[in-house]
């Protein structure tokens, strides 16, 4: 009766490790993501910045990916005033942006005559999260 007693304790404490091995794994996991949809949305606004004029703002207000095609989706409002959609070719992948001319009144952003190389950020950017 003892050893069966013993046994169930050590499988009892076997478990509550693996689980507690499992939540950690997870949970560095989910964080990873969060690091890499920071770095993508960072992408995203340099590429604002490199290809039109006057951007000073962005909020990113959606990031998602579809399974289906594989590709990432985010939008964001640009200086408070236009709305855009970005589509990303796999995380780390190519860039390409579209206006919702719809949502903007008719505006759009004023594209660059000649695209930049800026490498780094000076302007403001709101981050969101993964949904």
């Amino acid at each position: 009766m003892k050893k069966r007693i013993k046994m169930s304790i050590i499988t009892l404490v076997i478990c509550i490790i693996g689980g507690i091995v499992m939540f950690s794994l997870n949970h560095q996991k989910e964080k990873t993501l969060e690091e890499k949809m920071r770095i993508e949305q960072d992408r995203m606004a340099l590429y604002l910045v490199n290809h039109y004029e006057g951007v000073r703002m962005v909020e990113f207000e959606s990031f998602s990916k579809d399974n289906i095609t594989g590709t990432w989706s985010g939008d964001a409002l640009v200086n408070d005033k236009y709305y855009v959609r970005f589509t990303l070719w796999n995380l780390g992948g190519e860039i390409s942006m579209s206006q919702l001319t719809s949502r903007n009144s008719g505006e759009v952003l004023e594209k660059r005559k000649q695209i930049d190389s800026k490498s780094d950020l000076d302007i403001d950017v709101r981050y969101s999260k993964l949904k």
